[in-house]
C-alpha cells in the first residue's frame, strides 16, 4: 500500500519522509511532507481470514511560508482522492516544533481488498 501514497507524494514534487526522518540538525526543505501509519486494522472475516486492510495514514505538512500551507495540503488531498484515499476532512493545524515552520494535517485511509491483489 506504501507505493500508492509514495505515487501521490511524487505527483506532488515536494519532498517527502516518515515522520521523525529529520534530526535536529538537518537542514530542512522550504515545504515538505511527512507520513507515519497509525494503524492497519483488518476486516471482513470468513472462515477465521480476513479479506481485506484499511491503512490509516496521517500525513503532515510543513512549510516556511505559511501562505503555501493550505495549497500544498489541498493539493495532495486532491490527489490522494483521486488515488482511491479516503481523506478525513480538510486538516488541522499542527504545532511544527521547528522553529519559523507551520504545519496541517489529515488523516487518509485506504480500504486494501485482499482479493483485489495480483497473484
Amino acid at each position: 500500500m506504501w507505493s500508492k501514497l509514495e505515487e501521490a507524494f511524487k505527483e506532488m514534487k515536494l519532498p517527502y519522509s516518515r515522520q521523525g526522518s529529520y534530526s535536529d540538525t538537518d537542514e530542512l526543505p522550504e515545504s515538505f511532507f511527512t507520513f507515519w501509519n497509525y494503524d492497519t486494522p483488518e476486516g471482513g472475516f470468513y472462515d477465521n481470514e480476513a479479506n481485506r486492510a484499511v491503512w490509516v495514514w496521517y500525513i503532515y505538512a510543513y512549510t516556511r511560508d505559511p501562505a503555501l500551507l493550505y495549497s500544498n495540503l489541498d493539493g495532495l488531498i486532491k490527489i490522494l482522492k483521486e488515488k482511491g484515499f479516503a481523506v478525513e476532512g480538510r486538516g488541522r493545524d499542527i504545532a511544527s516544533g521547528i522553529e519559523d515552520y507551520v504545519g496541517r494535517y489529515v488523516v487518509v485511509r485506504y480500504i486494501e481488498n485482499y482479493s483485489e491483489k495480483e497473484n
